[in-house]
């Protein structure tokens, strides 16, 4: 196995691990559903972002990569050369970066929405400010997570045919 889908194998498992700690807490009830979303989506989203940008290194055939910037989408990585097309995979994730579950997944959360904003007085001179937006839920990102995984190991039985 490459390096780089190693650190895919690895940033995809973090996220996994966040996620079991995210569904424990909801079971158990001790804090609010927003404080919980607020805490893990970011951090879930962040792993599989990186899983992403891993991945793609090692789709387009990078074995071997120290990159500190990894690509965020498809319009991150060098086109294929003169006279060659791009691989199935990498068009593949392109199309799903424009629409689906990965373009939700790659959204910068300055991005979405900011739904409609308002202040709460909390005393005296002091006020909060609050959105109704909601981040996505915990059975979207697992969705994201569990996507992935699959495209992933979708792509590695293909790729290893060639």
């Amino acid at each position: 196995m490459s390096r780089t889908r190693g650190e895919a194998n690895r940033a995809l498992y973090r996220a996994r691990i966040l996620l079991e700690a995210w569904d424990r807490m909801r079971t158990e009830s001790t804090h609010a559903e927003l404080a919980l979303l607020g805490g893990f989506v970011p951090a879930v989203r962040l792993h599989l972002v990186e899983a992403y940008g891993w991945f793609l290194l090692s789709v387009s055939g990078v074995d071997d990569s120290l990159a500190t910037d990894l690509p965020r989408s498809t319009r991150d990585l060098c086109g294929p050369e003169a006279g060659l097309a791009r691989i199935p995979e990498i068009a593949e994730f392109a199309q799903l970066e424009n629409s689906g579950w990965l373009s939700q997944l790659l959204m910068d959360e300055t991005d979405e929405s900011p739904g409609n904003i308002a202040t709460l007085p909390t005393g005296p001179g002091q006020s909060l400010l609050v959105s109704d937006r909601q981040p996505p839920g915990y059975a979207v990102v697992l969705a994201w997570a569990d996507a992935l995984a699959v495209i992933m190991t979708r792509m590695d039985d293909s790729l290893a045919e060639y």
